[in-house]
């Protein structure tokens, strides 16, 4: 199986060649590495042409956001004939065995499409705070990686090592740029579910990933870092396919007001500021919402009716 890794860097040159070097450690006999700039500004294009001049660099002409950026990439992945495609961030560091494991854990089930790693601290040998959060259920199974079932079944994994096989884009479309960055990947399992594709981690695959990158660098990011956040779980929690418009609108209205109520118990004006210019953006944005409910709906009704 051909695979293609898509680096997706935006002002990651403190991490990106620490994760190139990983990487070029894999061991995996037919794999190629893409690397998608953002249009970063601290140099970080000039360090893959100058210490890995023989990777592919694509230097996209303004920041495009996570969805759009790795789009980028994955269609340049397809069109060089990718069985898999890996999305993997910058601030991450795999270990020589990840993709193989990865891509046997593919290879194992048929409907098995979209497959994620174990996610262990940037600088150390324990779990980082996805692993113990979304995968709470299943860290004793984890702690003895060789005793671990082959994969196990779940409901999305995150986007910082996402690897999917080919024909799940070519059935369902690649990362819906609706979401400039965050809840996309779960959106993607969602949308893949609910074609009768589904989502594993490869228990054995293990990567070190520091969580956050870019988005920490000072308080004015970390605060668009909330604020895309945020904009991302509205859309999502408004586009579900599983159920009707007025429930969507329901969960919305709750989410909403959770927001609000931590916010005013927070005493955070700018955070209540910028709820509120949210939902001016998302007014704005209600036909394209609306269409991808409307979209994502039909895909699963489709299913349901081959079934």
């Amino acid at each position: 199986m051909q695979a293609a890794v898509i680096v997706l860097n935006y002002e990651g040159r403190r991490w990106l060649g620490a994760c190139l070097d990983a990487l070029r450690e894999t061991e995996y006999p037919d794999f190629r590495i893409i690397v998608i700039d953002n249009a970063s500004t601290d140099g970080s294009a000039s360090l893959v042409r100058e210490r890995f001049p023989d990777l592919e660099l694509i230097v996209n002409p303004a920041n495009l956001g996570f969805c759009e950026g790795n789009n980028v990439g994955i269609r340049r992945a397809l069109e060089e004939g990718a069985d898999y495609v890996v999305l993997l961030n910058p601030d991450t560091r795999v270990r020589p065995g990840w993709l193989k494991e990865l891509i046997d854990v593919g290879e194992s089930e048929p409907r098995i499409g979209i497959i994620g790693a174990v996610q262990l601290e940037y600088d150390g040998e324990e779990f980082n705070s996805w692993t113990q959060t979304a995968l709470a259920a299943h860290l004793d199974e984890l702690k003895e990686p060789a005793r671990a079932r082959a994969w196990i079944g779940v409901e999305w994994v995150e986007g910082a090592c996402f690897a999917v096989k080919r024909p799940v884009f070519e059935e369902i479309g690649l990362l819906d740029p609706i979401y400039f960055a965050f809840y996309e990947e779960i959106d993607f399992c969602r949308r893949a579910r609910n074609r009768n594709w589904r989502a594993a981690l490869a228990p054995r695959a293990r990567i070190h990933h520091h969580r956050g990158g870019s988005w920490e660098a000072d308080a004015r990011i970390r605060r668009e870092r909330d604020y895309r956040c945020d904009r991302s779980q509205f859309i999502y929690a408004v586009t579900d396919p599983g159920r009707s418009a007025a429930a969507n609108a329901k969960l919305y209205l709750v989410t909403l007001g959770t927001k609000i109520k931590d916010a005013l118990r927070a005493r955070s004006a700018s955070r209540l500021w910028d709820l509120g210019r949210m939902q001016l953006e998302l007014a704005a944005e209600a036909g394209a919402i609306r269409r991808k409910w409307l979209k994502d709906r039909e895909r699963r009704e489709i299913t349901e009716h081959t079934e």
